[in-house]
């Protein structure tokens, strides 16, 4: 079954053309039957007007032959009288003609000649009638025309006398002809012009979806609002795709006004984790410093008390400072300060010569290219700040002796740095917010190096990326080249 309206089109045009086609076969069909209904009616008129000169011919009279033969030219004369377009005479054998009359021929003047054409037709047909003393029939179709001539005896077969008649059945110019031709060039007509006029509503119809298509894959968030087209059916169509579209359209603004109001919810349970992060933090040097100022204000003789206590508050501060300011670059966007980097492999290696003794008994290995086209651009200090804080983060999570892997590669236009330890892995409980700040799996940790990571990453157009293995764990920046989103 057709799966289209063009389709479908096309199907019903063709079931029409069949249509014409079994039509003009049986128009064609008719008229053959008409034609030959045409020469059977002939072909009896002509008997009947040959049986008629017979009776005529036999009629009482003089029997010398001058006398015979005015009879015989009055008989057939007075009797084709009768018989429209039907020519005919009598003939003797060894004489040839005798009588001869075409009272209806319809040419300027009367007809007195015997058709020259015919003549040894008729002298064939006259003679084996006169000879075997029987009516003999003769059918001649040229094309245009059929030749009837029908021959019947006179008189006994010694005297070789007999009678004719002739008459010609048109086929092609008569009336049935051109009703025939009249109805065949009408169906041709209607054909051509059915064909003409589907073409054009198929071409229309196409022209429209084409129209529609293209409005539909311009590629927006919401469906475009479709023109009409003019055509009623399509446009009911267009009427309920703008519906869907505006509906469509209504319920996306209403997903991303849920979307915000989720975002704004998880917004604020994470600056509530912040807060009792900060807390949390700040409550154990803040501790420290008062302890200490108590025992160097309950003890003020002593002096080293007091410079330990002012020691300790200064240490504390210090470190309470560290920690705003570890707080605020994972919340704020530094500008980015992109510039080209041509060796891949040197940038690594000097990253990881900062960590050789930190890393202790750790194999810190650098692989990757070391030239690379085209050249690479990225901020190099908050990149390498981000790799810092990877490389601290896989010395701290993996055992002593155990290998540190950093790795940079161009893959699909995209440049990628991995840091890969054997550790112990990432928490379970922590997994699904590793990224946000205070998410650490250590007692000593801050759990904001990795927010850094992920804030420097989505600053320079890319994202970060853990896959945790069975053997360890593997972060990996994935970047933009070029800064190219």
């Amino acid at each position: 079954m057709p799966r289209s309206i063009v389709a479908w089109f096309a199907v019903c045009w063709g079931l029409f053309l069949v249509a014409a086609l079994v039509v003009g076969v049986l128009l064609i069909a008719l008229y053959k039957e008409t034609t030959t209904q045409r020469t059977d009616r002939a072909a009896a008129g002509i008997a009947g007007a040959c049986d008629a000169i017979v009776r005529e011919s036999r009629s009482p009279g003089e029997t010398d032959g001058t006398t015979a033969n005015a009879r015989y030219a009055a008989a057939v004369n007075g009797t084709l009288e009768q018989f429209a377009g039907v020519e005919g005479g009598v003939w003797k054998t060894g004489s040839g003609s005798i009588a001869y009359a075409f009272p209806t021929y319809q040419g300027s003047g009367q007809k007195t000649d015997l058709p020259q054409a015919e003549e040894p037709t008729i002298r064939q047909v006259v003679e084996t009638a006169a000879t075997a003393h029987r009516p003999v029939e003769w059918k001649r179709d040229a094309g245009s025309q059929v030749l009837l001539i029908h021959a019947c005896p006179i008189s006994d077969a010694s005297e070789g006398i007999a009678a004719w008649t002739m008459t010609r059945v048109v086929t092609v110019g008569g009336r049935p002809f051109l009703l025939a031709v009249t109805g065949l060039a009408f169906l041709l007509v209607v054909l051509l012009g059915s064909a003409a006029l589907l073409g054009r509503v198929l071409w229309r119809w196409s022209q429209r979806l084409r129209t529609v298509e293209a409005a539909l894959s311009t590629g927006a968030e919401d469906l475009p609002v479709l023109p009409l087209t003019g055509q009623r059916d399509l446009d009911r169509i267009v009427g309920a795709i703008n519906g869907a579209g505006a509906k469509a359209s209504e319920a996306r603004r209403r997903t991303e006004s849920l979307l915000q109001r989720v975002a704004d919810g998880e917004r604020l349970a994470t600056l509530g984790r912040v807060a009792a992060g900060v807390a949390h933090e700040i409550r154990n040097p803040i501790a420290a410093m008062r302890l200490k100022a108590e025992n160097a204000l309950a003890n003020e003789a002593d002096r080293s008390r007091t410079t330990d206590a002012l020691r300790v508050v200064v240490e504390q501060v210090g470190r309470m400072d560290r920690l705003l300011q570890n707080l605020l670059r994972s919340v704020q966007r530094s500008d980015i300060k992109r510039r080209p980097v041509g060796d891949i492999r040197r940038f690594l290696a000097d990253h990881a010569a900062l960590f050789r003794e930190q890393a202790g008994r750790r194999a810190i290995s650098v692989e990757g290219p070391q030239r690379v086209e085209p050249q690479v651009l990225f901020d190099t200090a908050q990149i390498g700040g981000a790799l810092d804080n990877l490389i601290l983060n896989a010395i701290q999570n993996s055992e002593d002796g155990t290998p540190i892997t950093l790795r940079g590669d161009i893959v699909d236009n995209r440049l990628r740095f991995s840091v890969a330890d054997s550790g112990r892995g990432v928490p379970l409980n922590i997994r699904e917010h590793l990224f946000e700040p205070f998410a650490t799996g250590r007692p000593d940790g801050t759990g904001l190096g990795l927010a850094i990571v992920r804030e420097v990453a989505e600053a320079h157009g890319g994202r970060i990326v853990v896959a945790h293995r069975t053997d360890g764990t593997t972060f990996t920046l994935d970047l933009p080249i070029g800064g190219r989103s």
